[in-house]
């Protein structure tokens, strides 16, 4: 045990508080500014991970924690963080990757944020192996374990997921499945995975009231079983009931958020401006996310994806709008060899953010703007210095797609210089 009080500006992405005060350590489960008693956990080459066990001198930004198994769970981070404190660390986080790692020194403005609680609209449930006729434990895994911590609700699902894990906990029926991946929109959508899913257990689900599709994958990863419509049903926008129809499959993705992800889009539209006449190119697209509301003004655009569940859940939403100016790239950005130029680029990558070679491919596409929406900051930050000259931020924004989580989500806009 050593007592140690953290620097009053140095939270860490990645859910840690750090402490200089004996060497390097990094701390879990506290905030800046605050004397706490901490356990050394793990000593490494240059730095030591430590959680804290008292709090000795606490933050008014101190809250309790909702969840009772929060600490065990992997998935919560901030929830003994204020919502309001919770923001302004991340925009420091944001902020300090830019400088620290791209020498850019840009205000954070203008944060987007909706309700704290009940937004994830997609979830895996883990299921744990029995034997003896016993009830698999349902839940999610303990913070860098594949231990099964039980759940009885998740302060952060939609209330009809926490409905559905209440119907599930307990059956014994469930024997033999290790996940259960559910997506809830219009309808709802179930996604079985295991050494024993077949349709007598699309029939239980069925029978307990499951309001929507149910879907169930083999463990050879091509048998489907489904009954009803195995897309989850959503929309983008409302316009009077006029909104853009959008649908997904449990093997492809969609921001859990939806509520905020509308708000996200629609911030999007309005930073690029008019894109009248224009050529976009939306690279790791998805499903149209972004594209099938800009397809009314933009003159053509191309969705680069390679995800086959996802291109297919595009095509399918291309269909479903009556749009012709959408066209589809199934292949990796960095493999493109055309020679097209484009006005607008939107990229959405994965947390690993862009490879030098899809850097090298964004620049030669020669756009006067990229929307750069990244899910850490850190990978951002190096993405963007590796974008000068050529790009500079004329807007950087932190978007709290994942409230309690320490996970940062970041909209830039780049302008070529």
């Amino acid at each position: 045990m050593k007592t140690l009080e953290l620097d009053s500006l140095a939270p860490i992405y990645g859910g840690m508080c750090l402490s200089r005060l004996d060497g390097v350590v990094f701390i879990k489960g506290a905030i800046p500014g605050e004397k706490v008693l901490a356990e050394v956990k793990e000593i490494r080459r240059d730095y030591s991970i430590a959680e804290a066990v008292e709090i000795l001198n606490g933050s008014t930004d101190r809250v309790t924690p909702r969840c009772r198994v929060y600490g065990m769970c992997g998935g919560c981070h901030y929830q003994h963080i204020s919502y309001e404190r919770q923001l302004s660390l991340k925009e420091e986080i944001v902020a300090d990757c830019l400088r620290r790692i791209a020498k850019i020194d840009i205000p954070i403005a203008g944060t987007i944020f909706g309700g704290q609680w009940n937004y994830r609209r997609k979830v895996q449930f883990k299921l744990s192996s029995v034997s003896g006729g016993a009830a698999p434990t349902i839940g999610f895994y303990r913070e860098n374990t594949r231990d099964i911590v039980a759940v009885d609700e998740c302060a952060l699902l939609h209330g009809t997921l926490n409905r559905f894990l209440a119907k599930l906990k307990g059956a014994r029926f469930l024997n033999g499945v290790r996940e259960i991946h559910m997506l809830t929109g219009g309808n709802t959508v179930a996604f079985l995975k295991g050494p024993d899913v077949d349709e007598a257990k699309l029939e239980f689900l069925l029978d307990i009231g499951f309001d929507g599709a149910v879907a169930a994958l083999a463990p050879d990863y091509q048998r489907t079983h489904a009954a009803g419509d195995s897309h989850c049903q959503l929309s983008i926008g409302d316009n009077g009931g006029q909104g853009i129809s959008y649908t997904v499959s449990p093997q492809g993705f969609f921001q859990s958020n939806w509520e905020l992800n509308q708000v996200l889009v629609e911030t999007v539209k309005e930073l690029l401006g008019d894109v009248s006449g224009k050529r976009v190119i939306d690279v790791y697209g998805g499903a149209g996310n972004f594209s099938l509301g800009l397809s009314k003004t933009a003159k053509e655009i191309t969705i680069v994806e390679d995800n086959p569940y996802s291109a297919a859940d595009g095509a399918r939403n291309i269909a479903q709008n009556n749009i012709h100016n959408i066209s589809y790239i199934t292949k990796s950005f960095e493999t493109i060899r055309e020679n097209k130029t484009y006005d607008v680029v939107i990229v959405d990558p994965p947390r690993i953010g862009l490879t030098k070679a899809a850097v090298e491919r964004l620049l030669s596409l020669k756009a006067e703007t990229i929307a750069y929406i990244s899910c850490n900051p850190s990978t951002f930050a190096r993405d963007a210095a590796r974008l000068q000259p050529g790009y500079t931020p004329s807007s950087v924004r932190l978007i709290d797609m994942f409230p309690n989580t320490y996970h940062c989500e970041v909209l830039g806009i780049f302008r070529s210089t």
